[in-house]
């Protein structure tokens, strides 16, 4: 997968929407499957993003307790 630059914001947006649009029945079949596939791109971008942040909290934790 290619690493993109999308804020974890802009991630939760483009899945609230995609959620609203399959909750409302907005999607044709097409659409609806090449959504569901952005919305599991977007699902790992914002988890390694997480964990990076989760990383990077805890190196400072540790360091601070030394």
């Amino acid at each position: 997968m290619a690493k993109q630059n999308i804020s974890y914001e802009d991630i939760l947006t483009e899945l609230e929407s995609i959620v609203n649009a399959v909750e409302k029945g907005e999607l044709e079949i097409d659409q609806l499957a090449q959504q569901l596939k952005r919305a599991q791109t977007l699902l790992s971008l914002g988890k390694s993003q997480l964990q990076k942040v989760k990383n990077d909290v805890q190196k400072i934790l540790d360091h601070e307790q030394k």
